[in-house]
């Protein structure tokens, strides 16, 4: 049987899984030309630039650069080493891992962070058996079936309960020999000043919280004793768990989300699970914080727009003025749906039922600046004309900030109708407030400018070429990689050296590939080489549009041009080096040194020549 680690055993795997279902799962693709087109997982972008290749089996992203094969992917998203990547792909793809795998994982080396997953999948396991199966459940049970959640849905999120015990969890831990340091590190058990582990879920509901890959990485309780301190209890921070970038539910309601292109946010996940059971799938939450931009970031790969639907109370209405901002700046289309002053959604469909909760509440979901101008009238008290006037002004600033022409018509309509004003009075003051806006805008951006001059925040930069041996030692790359009799062309031409070093690198490995006798495959190549900044540059160049029916002319070009360079170079330190001595030649303050610097000049003149007759032969 072929080693864990073996090349045989690692191209199986390889071969096993497709890079699009993989990242699939991770970024919203959708087909472009031969490639699949989606947005970053590595950094921030509204415009995709991210792109896999199916055919060969690699990615990579024009705007940050990333890029290699599936285990790349994986290693630099999950933060996994190698083998551990080729592990979960394994798993993934239903294939068995060799025993000496097992064995190492076994060893005292194996990450913690496995250690502690196989700890959440067990504890969840228990509690939602405590809950379903034992007299220790009945009264969380009567709770959730009060709160209308029914048992259908109870196992559909594997929602459990912790019994009112301080070891329930540790004993039970502690007998299948999980370290209790490790299970405090991983949030599972806390520990007190005077060094006593315990549970750290007591007496609560237990709602497993998933990653997005369905695996449960820590849990949310709610109290049944409404003395309890906290209503609501989640997890600590942990190598698992990170309440910044996990979304709760994601994993269930990524494909109902890809299929309309919009997610339903909310603030909580029992607000989740109430619409989930009402017919909505398409709901996420966040973990008890405010929604941050790597949230923003992973809603905006999966959805093109969202709909708000955070608690109608004072607090709830400040959370969702922040996250608008939030979303919008990670290309997301917000809109916010409506819900009566301190009631939270699943208050609503519980009082009303999904049909006025899907009349009444989603389909009356407003735009951004209707929400805003709503926003605005709650806090503004207008008790006189003078309170009018402050409250149009921000309201028509806020109208400014649309792009659309047409947008600020009709809320400028309905201002004027508001308030009993005519049109052409809004106008003009709209007019005035974005002179005014612009104006300070401008002022803004404005710097100290060293040369004393103002710029108005707008500066050009020069966009430079690359050097013509630098477009032609890619090109050469790029054909190497598709074509051996190219490579070894190129190896056999070409004088000396690739200039730029990375090139060289991966000219060499080039060679080393086709001289084990591997097939023309980019996507084979990028996945021997070890590097990983290799890696992306090899995507990068395979992602380059080359002719199949390349000319023999062409390829000599590019090498004439890799040859060269070094003589170009070498011809301009000699062309320095002339005009130095003549300049010299004519500053001396003696006939013999004028000499002697006219003979050095003949000599570096007859270099020279030489070279430009060298460049015109070669």
């Amino acid at each position: 049987m072929a080693g864990p680690n073996s090349a045989d055993f690692v191209n199986q795997v390889r071969a096993a899984v497709d890079i699009v279902d993989v990242v699939g799962e991770y970024v919203q693709l959708r087909k472009s030309g031969r490639a699949f087109l989606g947005l970053c997982p590595f950094h921030s972008e509204k415009t995709p630039s991210f792109n896999v290749n199916a055919e060969r089996q690699f990615f990579h992203c024009f705007g940050c650069g990333a890029g290699g094969d599936v285990f790349s992917f994986l290693m630099k998203l999950e933060q996994l080493t190698f083998p551990e990547a080729v592990h979960r792909l394994a798993e993934r793809a239903g294939i068995a891992v060799p025993q000496a795998q097992e064995e190492e994982e076994a060893a005292p080396e194996k990450k913690a962070k496995q250690i502690m997953l196989e700890a959440h999948q067990l504890v969840a396991k228990l509690y939602h058996y405590v809950l379903t199966e034992t007299p220790y459940g009945h009264e969380a049970m009567k709770y959730l079936q009060k709160r209308g959640i029914s048992r259908q849905t109870i196992d559909e999120y594997g929602i459990g309960f912790a019994p009112d015990s301080w070891n329930f969890v540790t004993s039970f831990l502690q007998n299948r020999r999980f370290s209790l340091d490790l299970m405090v590190e991983a949030g599972l058990l806390a520990k007190s000043e005077a060094g006593k582990i315990f549970d750290r879920f007591r007496g609560r509901v237990i709602f497993p919280i998933h990653d997005a890959q369905g695996k449960v990485i820590a849990f949310g309780g709610r109290a049944l004793d409404p003395s309890a301190p906290a209503k609501y209890l989640n997890s600590p921070e942990s190598p698992l768990f990170s309440k910044s970038t996990t979304l709760f539910n994601l994993h269930r309601a990524r494909p109902y989300i890809r299929k309309r292109k919009q997610a339903l946010l909310f603030e909580g996940y029992v607000d989740v699970i109430s619409v989930w059971q009402a017919g909505f799938p398409q709901g996420i939450a966040t973990l008890g914080t405010a929604l941050t931009e790597q949230q923003a970031r992973m809603i905006r790969r999966n959805a093109e727009s969202v709909v708000l639907l955070f608690d109608g109370d004072a607090a709830g209405q400040e959370a969702t003025a922040k996250a608008i901002n939030i979303l919008q700046e990670a290309g997301v289309v917000v809109r916010i749906a409506p819900l009566p002053p301190g009631t939270d959604p699943d208050d609503y469909i519980r009082q009303h039922g999904a049909e006025a909760f899907s009349q009444q509440v989603l389909l009356q979901a407003m735009p951004v600046t209707a929400f805003r101008l709503k926003h605005l009238r709650d806090k503004h008290v207008i008790q006189d004309e003078t309170d009018q006037k402050q409250f149009i002004e921000k309201a028509i600033e806020l109208v400014n900030e649309l792009d659309s022409p047409v947008e600020r018509d009709l809320y400028l309509r309905q201002l004027a109708e508001e308030h009993s004003l005519t049109l052409e009075a809004i106008k003009w003051e709209s007019r005035r407030l974005y002179k005014q806006q612009k104006s300070d805008r401008q002022r803004d951006k404005v710097t100290p400018a060293w040369n004393n001059s103002i710029n108005n925040g707008k500066v050009t930069l020069a966009k430079t070429l690359p050097p013509a041996y630098h477009t032609a030692e890619r090109m050469l790359l790029g054909y190497m990689m598709r074509n051996r009799h190219i490579a070894d062309r190129v190896q056999a031409e070409c004088t000396g050296s690739f200039q730029v070093d990375e090139h060289d690198a991966l000219a060499a490995y080039l060679y080393a590939y086709f001289a084990e006798g591997h097939q023309e495959d980019p996507g084979q190549f990028i996945h021997y080489l070890q590097d990983e900044p290799l890696k992306q540059l090899a995507s990068g160049l395979a992602m380059m549009e080359c002719r199949d029916d390349v000319s023999d002319q062409e390829i000599g070009d590019y090498i004439k041009q890799v040859n060269h360079y070094p003589k170009r170079t070498e011809l301009e330190q000699l062309r320095e080096e002339l005009r130095t001595l003549h300049m010299k030649a004519s500053a001396a303050d003696s006939e013999e040194a004028r000499r002697e610097l006219e003979i050095q000049a003949a000599v570096v003149g007859m270099k020279i020549l030489e070279l430009e007759n060298a460049l015109k032969e070669g």
